[in-house]
């Protein structure tokens, strides 16, 4: 599932929330897929406000945004 809404963010240029962890820290953030490849992403984080690489096992959730979702629907 996380795959899949990652895919969604690069297909169709939509912000999505992940929960990251790095080590013992969990951030929730907000990021717009840039790149996928095996093992990361390459992806605008607006919390640090700058492109960022995001290894894939680290994400332990991903979820569209609302306001993405309402954009859709329309």
């Amino acid at each position: 599932m996380i795959n899949h809404i990652l895919k969604a963010s690069l297909d169709r240029n939509l912000t999505i929330s992940i929960v990251y962890q790095k080590g013992s820290e969990l951030t929730q953030r907000d990021i717009k897929v840039i790149g996928i490849d095996e093992k990361s992403i390459k992806a605008f984080c607006f919390l640090r406000n700058q492109l960022r690489v995001f290894s894939k096992e680290n994400i332990l959730s991903a979820s569209l945004k609302i306001r993405n979702i309402e954009r859709v629907a329309k």
